[in-house]
């Protein structure tokens, strides 16, 4: 991969997370002001997770927080359907990533996704497109049986 190529990867990564041509959220219906919603699991849990409504909110996603509660996490909800990269830079704990498409069946899973402890960081994309990106702690996706083709509804 070229210089030039991997400098537009990490600009596209900064400038949204992974927004395809700066492409921002739409909270689902029933989100609060702030952008807080709730994605229920086939199993049946219930995770509160934070939907950035701003191209800032989306860029910081859950940078320099030290730790996540049960059951909580960060959506993205995106425009256009892409591989949507992400990368773990300045965030202080694991997570797993999971991306999802249109019906919002996974399409991907990142288990244990370690932060980033020097640059240049990693950075993770689905092997096919999707249309969201769900953030939850380390080894959720495992503990509540996420699978590919599982079924989220938010």
């Amino acid at each position: 991969m070229s210089v030039q190529t991997l400098c537009r990867l990490a600009g596209v990564v900064l400038l949204g997370v992974g927004l395809a041509g700066g492409a921002l959220s739409v909270a689902p219906k029933g989100a609060s002001p702030n952008g807080a919603s709730h994605v229920r699991l086939p199993n049946g849990a219930v995770y509160a997770v934070e939907v950035p409504q701003t191209r800032e909110g989306q860029e910081r996603g859950l940078m320099f927080r030290s730790r996540l509660e049960p059951r909580t996490g960060m959506l993205f909800l995106f425009s256009m359907i892409d591989q949507h990269p992400i990368w773990m830079k300045n965030c202080l704990i694991a997570l797993d990533l999971v991306w999802l498409d249109g019906a919002k069946r996974v399409v991907a899973i990142r288990a244990e996704t370690p932060p980033c402890a020097a640059d240049p960081c990693p950075i993770y994309s689905s092997p096919v497109p999707s249309l969201y990106v769900l953030e939850i702690p380390a080894g959720a996706a495992k503990r509540e049986g996420l699978t590919l083709g599982s079924l989220l509804k938010f």
